[in-house]
């Protein structure tokens, strides 16, 4: 009867750990996207800032500056990978 029982706790183990791992890649990936969100709200901030000159003297709209943001951020994330 006890090896019954020992297999039953090897596969409530087995499962626990599969769902600490899912967990812990779930929470892994939030918290990527909570930087991502955190690093693109940054850039748009900073971009927000400028005056209608100094966006035009670098060569960027106001309209463009969301896109501006996004593309920063992603560029941020892809500089943090290599």
């Amino acid at each position: 009867m006890p090896l019954v029982v020992s297999h039953t706790n090897n596969r409530l183990t087995s499962g626990l750990n599969e769902l600490r791992t899912r967990y812990i890649d779930r929470r892994n990936a939030a918290d990527k996207a909570n930087i991502e969100v955190a690093r693109f709200r940054r850039s748009l901030t900073e971009l927000n800032a400028l005056s209608n000159r100094d966006l035009l003297d670098i060569g960027i709209s106001r309209s463009d500056i969301r896109q501006i943001a996004f593309e920063q951020s992603q560029k941020e994330l892809a500089n943090e990978n290599v």
